[in-house]
């Protein structure tokens, strides 16, 4: 599989305003999945909106089949890996490539792909 932008993250102030707000201009209908995660159940590539303050760039994740060996490849390469962090949604991880660029990965949970 070609690796491509698999989930992205908008970072809001408030996620029942931003619910409001983006399902009024939209119509996206959203899942709570915490109190700090809205995951958008109706868009073509899977999205969500976490509450921390706006961010003027949202969080781009890239697909991966399996996120362990591209954790492992990354540091083979010379870059840095955050920790694995699980979600109803799959699990994800940042990393940092041997010139300081930071990207997260993603590896969908059954039914997030």
């Amino acid at each position: 599989m070609a690796v491509q932008l698999g989930y992205y993250t908008l970072s809001v102030r408030d996620l029942d305003r931003a619910a409001a707000f983006y399902g009024a201009l939209f119509g996206w209908e959203f899942k709570r999945e915490h109190e700090t995660y809205l995951h958008v159940t109706n868009t073509a590539v899977a999205m969500g909106f976490v509450a921390g303050g706006p961010s003027s760039q949202p969080n781009v994740y890239y697909h991966v089949d399996d996120i362990d060996k591209v954790v492992e490849r990354v540091r083979e390469l010379g870059g840095t890996t955050g920790e694995i962090l699980d979600s109803k949604s799959g699990r994800g991880c940042s990393c940092t490539d041997d010139q300081g660029t930071e990207i997260s990965i993603w590896q969908p949970a059954p039914g997030f792909d």
